[in-house]
């Protein structure tokens, strides 16, 4: 009851602030600049003054958008498509460090019950080490469970770049950069460079309360966003920048044989960008539930190989056993980077069931970029969706009930969400 109080209390506090979490539902032909959040007005930590947002939908159609401001992480939610939200919820009460790249963000998701879950990362007192962190909030009891670090180890190392996805059953998979076998490699006096994949499960809604942590794969590149989706049984399916043979970036991928172990990883990319540093680039990807095509992954990622460079697209049918031809869809003289992949599930055009938007500067300012296929195949004219000089979040998709919009963030100002 104490705890359920002094939440009430803090929202209480923070209603003033709801005028300043205001986003608005755009038309993306009428898109237009708007002023800046004066910098003084960030100090109480309002939505406009997040570096990122990360936001989701649940199945009645509330949006909820989680963001950090001055070492807090904080909720919101919209039950119209955006136009407002409510006073944001105060999710640790104690400070700490909160990643806010846009490759290394909070990440947020809803089961079918409607509870949401958060999980982010937090730097600690070494360089390049963190700590994944988790809470969640009960739409039964109305509270937040207290942050709780999910990496078991309790070894100051790298656990960062974490990716969540969660069932409507409230299966929570949270996949991460571990960095524990350096640890152990470095007791021996040998110098690991690579990073491992680790995964962790858990399901409040059926009292599993504890996360597991299951290794996956060794020889990850230890700087890029990890991608995640669920197959047909709702298990994980995993891409990542990966290093192969002498030091050649690409991309393995797999999935689950259950909640625990993982499947023969795959190599999908085959640009071999050979590379000694940190792309800090990640892949995306999404797979098929409508059509005749349900086990089809579609995948886009970025390389930099001497002959192969910008951004690409490829699907596989059989779990990464065969690829697709690949479409190279965006050069490297546009500057293109951060795909991300989506269904439109609501799409009346059966050309625009798949959509894919990037990131590129033209010089003068950042252009978020659009295409849209039926099934991979064939995909439409690029078109600019919306465009600012700075301060421009990675580009992801908001899937709704109502359609799917682009989630369009500018530092400084509200949150838009543009319908594709």
């Amino acid at each position: 009851m104490t705890r359920l109080i002094t939440i009430l209390l803090l929202c209480i506090s923070f209603c003033c602030l709801a005028l300043g979490t205001n986003a608005k539902t755009v038309d993306h032909s009428k898109h237009k600049m708007k002023s800046q959040t004066a910098q003084s007005a960030c100090s109480q930590g309002i939505m406009a003054c997040a570096k990122t947002i990360s936001s989701v939908a649940d199945k009645q159609g509330r949006i909820w958008s989680t963001w950090s401001h001055q070492q807090h992480l904080y909720l919101n939610y919209s039950d119209d498509l955006g136009r407002s939200f409510s006073a944001p919820m105060l999710i640790n009460q104690i400070a700490e460090k909160i990643s806010t790249r846009g490759e290394n963000r909070p990440k947020i998701g809803v089961d079918g019950h409607g509870n949401v879950y958060l999980s982010w990362v937090t730097p600690l007192s070494k360089r390049f080490t963190a700590n994944v962190r988790f809470s969640y909030f009960s739409v039964k009891s109305q509270q937040f469970s207290a942050p709780i670090t999910i990496n078991n180890d309790n070894l100051l190392t790298g656990h960062s770049f974490n990716e969540m996805v969660v069932t409507q059953d409230g299966d929570v998979y949270i996949s991460w950069l571990d960095g524990r076998a350096k640890v152990a490699a470095a007791k021996k006096g040998i110098r690991l460079r690579n990073s491992e994949l680790y995964l962790a499960h858990a399901n409040f809604v059926r009292g599993k309360t504890e996360f597991d942590n299951n290794f996956l794969a060794k020889g990850t590149c230890v700087c890029c966003r990890l991608a995640m989706d669920l197959d047909e049984q709702a298990l994980p399916m995993l891409m990542w920048r990966h290093v192969f043979g002498d030091n050649y970036r690409d991309h393995g991928f797999l999935t689950m044989k259950n909640q625990t172990q993982a499947n023969e990883m795959k190599r999908v990319s085959f640009e071999n960008w050979q590379v000694d540093g940190c792309p800090h680039q990640g892949p995306s990807i999404v797979r098929e539930t409508i059509g005749k095509n349900a086990n089809r992954v579609h995948m886009a990622w970025f390389n930099n190989a001497p002959n192969a460079s910008g951004l690409f697209y490829g699907y596989s049918d059989d779990n990464g056993n065969s690829m697709s031809k690949v479409n190279h869809f965006a050069q490297k003289n546009n500057n293109p980077e951060h795909p991300f992949l989506s269904q439109n599930l609501k799409a009346d055009n059966a050309n625009e069931r798949l959509q894919l938007v990037w990131r590129e500067f033209n010089g003068k300012a950042f252009d978020i970029q659009y295409q849209s296929s039926a099934k991979g195949d064939v995909w439409t004219k690029t078109r600019v969706i919306a465009s600012a000089p700075q301060g421009v979040d990675y580009p992801y998709i908001l899937q709704h009930p109502s359609g799917n919009y682009l989630h369009w963030h500018v530092s400084g100002q509200p949150l838009e969400l543009i319908k594709l």
